[in-house]
């Protein structure tokens, strides 16, 4: 995967307001912020001096600008705060997928439940490519958030070629399904569940 080119240094020098941004509810004494250099402002010290994402986007540093800081991973996005819910911001996802490519944020962003009911229905689920099963799959075990996936997509018609299995590992059974736009036929047309499945779905033939 053929990555955006990074530069060694930042192409502009953080203003005051961004170095207050920066420093805002953490540790640092604002008179050390407003004397730091330029260059010092990287990956590291935000890291060690818990300078997280609401910061960081309020001071201008996007994953692009962040990248030219010494954020080298997608996961190393994740360590400084940035979440699914920021993700959803289709400029920022557009930067870090162009940056970090969408393979790399799914694995670092894409992780819980949590990210699955994040990402449901946004525009940058269709940036990072994430199928409705991909989705669902996160949910194993969560069925209030695999029904809120549900809910931010398309009602009756966005289980096409959903696995059965994966409806049953997320706790979604024949009445939730049935409330969600999905009846008898619109499960079976979609997610081709075999005889056990529709059981454990608990339908009754």
């Amino acid at each position: 995967m053929i990555r955006a080119q990074r530069e060694s240094h930042p192409n502009k020098e953080l203003a005051i307001r961004a170095r207050l941004a920066i420093a805002h509810n953490t540790a640092l004494n604002t008179e050390t912020v407003l004397n730091m250099r330029d260059e010092e402002f990287n990956f590291r010290f935000f890291l060690s001096n818990g300078v997280k994402a609401t910061n960081l986007l309020v001071a201008g540093l996007g994953p692009a600008a962040l990248s030219q800081r010494g954020v080298e991973t997608a996961m190393q996005l994740r360590q400084l705060g940035f979440d699914a819910l920021q993700l959803c911001d289709p400029n920022v996802c557009n930067e870090a997928s162009t940056i970090f490519g969408s393979l790399e944020l799914k694995d670092a962003f894409m992780q819980t439940a949590v990210d699955a009911v994040a990402i449901a229905g946004s525009e940058s689920q269709h940036i990072l490519d994430v199928s409705v099963t991909e989705l669902l799959a996160m949910c194993a075990g969560y069925p209030g958030e695999a029904c809120a996936v549900l809910q931010q997509l398309p009602s009756g018609v966005s289980l096409r070629g959903v696995p059965a299995g994966v409806l049953l590992d997320a706790g979604l059974r024949a009445d939730t399904l049935k409330m969600l736009g999905y009846g008898f036929a619109a499960v079976v047309d979609q997610t081709a569940p075999t005889g056990t499945e529709l059981h454990k779905f608990g339908y009754r033939m």
